[in-house]
């Protein structure tokens, strides 16, 4: 079980290094828009499609590790007002539907992804992007969501350590040193 649990927090943390390589692009890619236009007086054909298809990717690739740093957007004011086995009850309910919402967005996008691949659909730009390629992208992020949600339940129901506050000033240490 450890193993597994390393291997979803490692594939995470892979992971959000790539949405986080996409947020510096798609920052680039905005200031080359804005130079373009206010320098150049003409737009560049693929800056908004690929800031699109990049905030899009960064969101699915970096919410598996949110979920393991507790950094994701939540409401934790009925978790506090509650005896800790009552927390637990409802966290892990809360688990389960989201692991339920996660498989059919999964299956969705599998779905697109598929549809795309086979079909050799491109976006209707001038650049003609192949939508499988963010498709699969938004796929495999997804796929992590799912295992970060389950490895945050094994970890909920097995007494470990399920939200990793500490992570990125652990990171920071270890980088110091």
């Amino acid at each position: 079980m450890d193993r597994f649990l390393k291997t979803v927090d490692a594939s995470s943390r892979l992971l959000e290094g790539c949405a986080v390589f996409l947020i510096y692009g798609f920052g680039a890619l905005m200031l080359a828009e804005v130079f373009a236009r206010g320098f150049l007086a003409q737009s560049l054909p693929y800056s908004w499609e690929y800031s699109t298809f990049a905030m899009a990717s960064v969101f699915m690739l970096a919410s598996g590790r949110a979920i393991r740093t507790a950094t994701h957007v939540r409401v934790s004011l009925v978790l506090e007002a509650v005896s800790p086995k009552a927390a637990r009850m409802i966290d892990a309910f809360a688990n389960v539907i989201a692991l339920i919402v996660v498989a059919a967005i999964g299956v969705s996008l599998a779905d697109a992804f598929w549809s795309s691949y086979s079909r050799g659909l491109v976006s209707a730009t001038v650049v003609r992007t192949p939508l499988a390629v963010p498709q699969v992208i938004l796929l495999i992020g997804a796929i992590q969501l799912w295992f970060d949600l389950l490895a945050r339940l094994i970890r909920r129901w097995t007494g470990r350590d399920y939200e990793d506050r500490d992570a990125d000033a652990l990171a920071q240490e270890t980088a110091d040193a």
